[in-house]
């Protein structure tokens, strides 16, 4: 049977009839029928709570677009109306749950806490507890998450009393024990920053979202702090920036295209005086300035107290016939001819890190107490001679640069380092939000000169010993 609908006599009338109609659909199950019939309600009477909720019901797909549409109207049903916590009806618990419910799917999550801890007691329902709980064991509030469990249990052990709540519940216990006065030393849960800690402050993302391991290492940045950067081309966005800072640092400028852990070995081996090819040794007196000397470089990085080593790209060139690394020397008129002339490949992890621990026993055999920071240039690729898209030639060249950087920090037994995560910063911090590239010139490979500031005022504040 399909539901009808007569000529109302008045506005009140229609609005009465429209509330009729839509129920009849919703018993149906014809829920696009019934949105179309509480949307003209709304249209009549946007104040209706009841037609409100059950608009925001009905347009739950499923998806997360849906569901923030969703939990959306509910939540402006409750900031429209806050008497609604103090009167716990069965149709109040119900948007109450809806709104912390959606907000659990698509964040906020601490909206979500906020609400499941209002609806719980007042409901005194086993599930809210346990969704209090679980919501409460993702933001690694255990204590609290603990007691939610328990009641849970005790209201409803048919349900919730089970082996695995049992093991869940023994384990956190055994965690909050350990923790006990030493709750600073337990290891917390990362979890992926909301869009408002994108959107927000850009030191606090930093430091408390991509930096947040960092918070507890040894404090060595002061005003007499010298640095010296070696690497991509970021190196030097970083050195300026250190320098417009007040800080002194030194970055010996090759040329922007010289971005490889095989060029970085291949010049602290020109430092050294170690025999390298004639060629090779010829392409660096070309690239590098007329006024640089090998004696004043190794001068600064010994008064150094950082060393700041940033890995650029993965792919290089190599000669086809004896797979030595080359540098030619690349221009937009012969760049595809180098790629005919020249093996031009993504390098694999291993043989960057054999470079990164060629570079930093040469940096510590002239200066042994540097500190070592490495990181990962956010800079992209402009162009590939290995793949047609560049972009993902850019990814796979970053990955394997940041898994160089992950093993020689943290694999290599090497002491006084630390992985600084730039890229992170701009490529995770970019994709949630704007003029991280592109803001200064408009070119999507140059990195805002404002955020690489941000940057390094956030890793000054993190280590400043002042």
């Amino acid at each position: 049977m399909s539901a009808s609908l007569t000529k109302p006599a008045s506005v009140d009338g229609l609005i009465f009839q429209l509330r009729v109609l839509a129920n009849q659909y919703i018993e149906q199950r014809d829920f696009i029928s019934a949105q179309l019939a509480v949307r003209k309600l709304l249209q009549l009477d946007s104040k209706d709570i009841n037609a409100r909720f059950t608009y925001a019901c009905l347009i739950t797909e499923g998806t997360h677009k849906s569901l923030a549409e969703s939990r959306n109207l509910m939540l402006s049903i409750l900031e429209d109306h806050p008497e609604i916590f103090d009167d716990p009806t069965e149709g109040n618990l119900q948007l109450i749950r809806g709104a912390a419910d959606r907000c659990a799917s698509v964040g906020p999550t601490s909206k979500a806490i906020e609400l499941f801890r209002k609806l719980a007691p007042a409901s005194n329902d086993a599930s809210d507890y346990f969704h209090l709980s679980e919501i409460l064991g993702r933001e690694d509030l255990l204590e609290e998450s603990i007691s939610g469990l328990e009641r849970a249990i005790a209201l409803d052990p048919a349900t919730y009393d089970t082996p695995a709540n049992r093991e869940t519940l023994s384990a956190a216990r055994s965690r909050a024990r350990q923790a006990g006065s030493k709750a600073e030393t337990r290891k917390k849960i990362g979890r992926y920053p909301e869009t408002k800690d994108f959107l927000g402050d850009f030191q606090k993302l930093i430091r408390d979202h991509i930096a947040v391991n960092l918070d507890s290492e040894p404090k060595f940045v002061s005003k007499g702090t010298t640095f010296f950067t070696m690497g991509s081309c970021f190196a030097r966005n970083l050195s300026q920036s250190l320098n417009e800072s007040g800080y002194a640092s030194h970055h010996t400028e090759i040329a922007e295209h010289i971005n490889t852990t095989f060029a970085n070995r291949l010049f602290v081996d020109l430092l050294s005086g170690a025999q390298i090819d004639p060629a090779v040794h010829q392409r660096f007196a070309e690239l590098l300035p007329s006024s640089w000397s090998r004696e004043d470089t190794i001068a600064r990085i010994k008064n150094s107290n950082v060393f700041i080593l940033t890995l650029g790209v993965a792919p290089a060139f190599f000669d086809r016939e004896t797979g030595a690394f080359v540098l030619p020397r690349p221009t937009a008129l012969n760049s595809r001819a180098l790629a005919e002339k020249y093996l031009f490949r993504t390098t694999s992890v291993a043989e960057n890190v054999a470079n990164v621990l060629h570079v930093i026993d040469y940096v510590r055999s002239i200066a042994p107490d540097i500190k070592i920071v490495v990181t990962v240039s956010p800079v992209p690729m402009i162009a590939s001679f290995e793949h047609e898209s560049a972009v993902q030639a850019d990814c796979l060249s970053k990955s394997t640069m940041r898994l160089v950087a992950h093993q020689v920090v943290n694999n290599s037994k090497i002491e006084n380092i630390l992985y600084w995560p730039s890229f992170e910063v701009f490529r995770w911090g970019g994709s949630n939000a704007s003029n991280y590239y592109a803001a200064d010139d408009g070119a999507a490979w140059h990195v805002s000169e404002d955020k690489v500031a941000g940057t390094i005022r956030a890793f000054v504040e993190m280590f400043s010993a002042s």
